[in-house]
């Protein structure tokens, strides 16, 4: 709960940001601008005194609590679950809601504060049809806008949008990685029960399910493919190595615990295994049309090869010598040596460790 509440003010306080800055963008370009045209008065004191900064600032403080609650509400499978359009636009028509509450709050309670009533009706008389129309127009572009910027940033994955933005990647550039491959067992005949339309549901449930162990775990969703994911961390991160491993283990004991549910929805139980490998990658921005981030070295190829190698030995994890000796020190993983071998594309000899959590 801790990283959902986490994520939660993050978001908060980004989308409350950009609303702050659109509201004094429309400040700047409208409201502002009318002073060199507008009679001396209530009106122009209003506009002219830190009194509107102030009324801005409070706004976009109370927009981040509205933005919070609204976050929390939608957070339920069946909305996330919706098609992207839909979540933009209820979102933005709780966001128009909360907002106009915000509006009303702030000009009836904080603004009487600070002028008479008699300003105030002075102040309110000069705001004419088109003038509010123009505001409330804005109000709603910029919410729409706040709201796709928020759920693009979703769709890309945290972090990335930025990384695009600012062309941290444009040009290929070393990085030191973990990967976590993970790959659902028996999907052939798993398919051929469900059938391909129900498969796919039953894809999208795990994927859902999934999303809260990358969110306790501080992993990045590398890639979907197929009915196989690729989940990474920095390895300069503290116990990232370690990490990838309770990942793991605690996506297992979350499918185990919804058995039950499972069986009853699909008549299938969902069970991963995982290969996990870390060094050195090249990450390069790809794609024109469609772009992405994408990582290349042997450290993929290796945690590839390790996870083929599951069936191979019964191991529902296994990982590479470098991890091990990455997760020497935490005494809740216990790991068991399965030889040294050259994998299948490789020309050098890796260490295979089989990894199962400390029995409690």
């Amino acid at each position: 709960m801790k990283v959902h509440r986490r994520i939660l003010l993050q978001e908060a306080a980004m989308s409350a940001g950009l609303f702050t800055a659109a509201w004094y963008l429309y400040y700047l370009m409208g409201v502002g601008s009318m002073a060199d045209y507008v009679e001396a008065g209530p009106f122009l004191d209003y506009i002219s005194s830190p009194a509107i900064h102030i009324e801005m600032l409070v706004s976009g403080l109370m927009l981040s609590v509205i933005l919070v609650v609204v976050s929390h509400i939608t957070e339920g499978t069946s909305l996330r679950l919706r098609p992207f359009g839909q979540i933009i636009l209820l979102k933005s028509a709780l966001y128009l809601l909360g907002l106009t509450m915000v509006a009303v709050a702030v000009n009836l309670v904080f603004l009487g504060f600070v002028y008479s009533w008699s300003e105030l009706r002075a102040i309110w008389g000069i705001m004419s049809p088109r003038l509010v129309a123009g505001l409330a127009g804005w109000m709603i572009f910029s919410i729409l806008v706040v709201n796709f910027i928020m759920e693009v940033r979703r769709k890309v994955g945290p972090g990335k949008l930025w990384a695009l933005l600012t062309g941290r990647y444009h040009q290929p550039r070393e990085e030191n990685r973990v990967f976590l491959f993970l790959d659902l067992k028996g999907s052939t005949s798993i398919t051929e029960s469900l059938g391909h339309a129900r498969y796919s549901q039953f894809l999208r449930q795990i994927y859902h399910d999934l999303t809260e162990i990358v969110l306790l775990h501080d992993a990045e969703i590398y890639q979907y493919v197929g009915d196989e994911v690729v989940l990474t961390w920095p390895a300069r991160a503290p116990g990232s190595g370690a990490r990838s491993l309770h990942a793991f283990f605690a996506f297992r004991q979350k499918l185990q615990r919804k058995e039950a549910w499972y069986r009853g929805t699909f008549g299938a139980v969902p069970e991963f295994r995982a290969g996990i490998e870390c060094g050195e990658v090249t990450a390069t921005e790809v794609g024109d049309i469609k772009r992405d981030i994408a990582f290349h070295g042997d450290p993929l190829n290796t945690a590839a090869r390790l996870l083929e190698l599951c069936s191979e030995y019964g191991q529902p994890v296994l990982v590479s010598g470098r991890i091990r000796d990455a997760i020497t020190s935490d005494g809740s993983l216990v790991t068991e040596p399965r030889g040294e071998l050259t994998l299948r594309g490789q020309g050098r000899p890796v260490r295979v460790y089989g990894v199962s959590p400390v029995a409690v």
